[in-house]
């Protein structure tokens, strides 16, 4: 088992033409982004890295306002699609940023008190699969969460980008699910040898849940408060009929006992105050009875999405998120994404203010929300797979993400956040910029049965709400010759 002091890497610290009605479609291609770190050059070297970078379609936004929702698909460089028509891509890292336009056709960095990315899936594959898959889901105002009129979580949305294509004859991959505004340096870089790997790479669907936070007032000062997506006067809750704005909470209320027994107001309906189920797609966090939406100016925004990638090869071992973990769930329950954290005890000094809930799950063995692991046919609980990376996913406020053995408490992952101190983007006062990440070479090898415990952390010297504990992490399957070592 990893410990602390042997895991890899843990650092302290988620199709342009031009502008106007062109832009939308910019993708600028690199040999070397700059946004990404390389771990070891000399590997890269040995494996031909090259990169690419998309630009989603402009996103145009109030101040308040809420994007949370998919976009139409972007289609990728046409050399990259032909160079790729006859093999696999194998993408080994990637990073995300959201970006503005200035008046002269130069990208800048978007700072968090300006736009907040709350979170980002993103999903590649061949640009018919990606279409299909759009038309299916794209009313869903959740943004992946509950698509049209089915129940469909964001670990559903991953799961689907990474099934699609072997039901129809190419594999498709994923990247981030509960990614955010922490993610945004975070490199993914996965070890050698192991990629997200896709067959006939066309097109790119983002999902993305951005809030334009832009005031001019906080800058500096702190953290917009609209990051923990208040819910205004405008939302109707009709708590007898468990409907919100007329549609079903996404997904439905349910925490572990520990969360119920403090009347978690985010595990209920009926005392709810802020958090994702008020996000929706097009509603405003801000109560517009106090504002001239109409006077309110508008914001352009785009995220900026770059991959590096190699060649595919015989030895390249593909990866997948397991299903884990979320601090709200248990061994039964799914999860509920967020909760709340309470205000600090009174006469409690604030270095002690601090805020610990804990739980434990499956590491690989509960795919959708309230489902029993244990029904689930076809699948082999003593199955060992090897995890490669894993990075916490905390909001404003998290002070660390711990996941241990919970049998033999031996520590996996410690996953730490870095604070902004500044104004420039990416260095944000009182935002949460960075989170470090725990890369596994060679691989962990986790029976998809194991029992993990997941302890997080927030200071609570003022309350937060909506925030969230997640893992997110890749693993790779077993496969017929031995995937223990992969070929470097």
């Amino acid at each position: 088992m990893l410990t602390s002091s042997s895991i890899v890497s843990l650092v302290t610290l988620i199709l342009f033409i031009g502008i106007g009605a062109a832009i939308g479609a910019l993708v600028v291609d690199n040999n070397a982004a700059d946004a990404i770190a390389i771990a070891d050059a000399d590997a890269d070297a040995a494996r031909s890295v090259k990169s690419f970078s998309v630009l989603s379609r402009p996103i145009d936004l109030k101040y308040g306002q809420v994007h949370n929702t998919l976009q139409d698909p972007i289609k990728l460089p046409g050399h990259l699609v032909q160079e790729f028509s006859t093999k696999p891509m194998a993408i080994v890292n990637y990073v995300v940023d959201i970006v503005g336009i200035d008046e002269d056709g130069e990208e800048f960095q978007v700072p968090l008190y300006d736009g907040y990315n709350h979170h980002y899936a993103i999903g590649i594959g061949r640009y018919g699969l990606m279409k299909k898959f759009y038309e299916a889901h794209k009313n869903d105002p959740y943004g992946g969460y509950g698509l049209n009129t089915t129940m469909m979580t964001m670990t559903e949305f991953m799961d689907g980008m990474r099934t699609i294509g072997r039901r129809r004859g190419g594999r498709a991959a994923n990247f981030g699910g509960g990614s955010g505004a922490e993610e945004r340096g975070t490199s993914h870089l996965l070890p050698d040898g192991y990629a997200h790997v896709v067959d006939n790479p066309e097109a790119l669907i983002p999902l993305i849940h951005l809030i334009n936070t832009k005031n001019g007032k906080t800058a500096g000062k702190g953290y917009s408060p609209l990051l923990e997506c208040p819910c205004t006067p405008q939302r109707v809750f009709d708590v007898p009929h468990d409907k919100i704005d007329g549609k079903s909470p996404v997904p439905p209320f349910s925490c572990n006992l520990a969360f119920e027994q403090e009347k978690n107001p985010s595990c209920f309906m009926d005392i709810y105050e802020s958090g994702f189920r008020c996000c929706e797609h097009g509603v405003f966090v801000i109560d517009t009875d106090k504002y001239d939406v109409d006077a309110l100016p508008e914001t352009t925004f785009y995220f900026k999405f770059t991959f590096e990638y190699v060649d595919d090869t015989p030895a390249t071992v593909p990866v997948r998120p397991p299903a884990c973990c979320d601090v709200t769930a248990n061994l039964t329950v799914g999860g509920n994404i967020e909760y709340d954290v309470p205000l600090c005890t009174p006469g409690i000094s604030p270095e002690d203010c601090v805020h610990e809930m804990t739980s434990t799950q499956f590491f690989d063995l509960m795919p959708n929300y309230h489902q029993d692991p244990h029904k689930q046919e076809g699948v082999d609980p003593t199955e060992e797979v090897d995890l490669v990376y894993a990075v916490g996913h905390l909001h404003v406020g998290g002070l660390s993400l711990d996941l241990y053995d919970d049998e033999t408490g031996e520590l996996i992952c410690h996953s730490a956040p870095t604070y902004g101190t500044g104004l420039e983007a990416g260095n944000e006062a009182h935002y949460l910029t960075g989170m470090s990440d725990c890369v596994f070479d060679p691989p962990l090898k986790m029976k998809r049965e194991t029992v993990v415990r997941t302890i997080a952390r927030y200071n609570n010297t003022v309350a937060h709400h909506g925030v969230m504990a997640l893992w997110l992490m890749q693993v790779a399957d077993p496969t017929p010759a031995s995937a223990s070592t992969p070929a470097t």
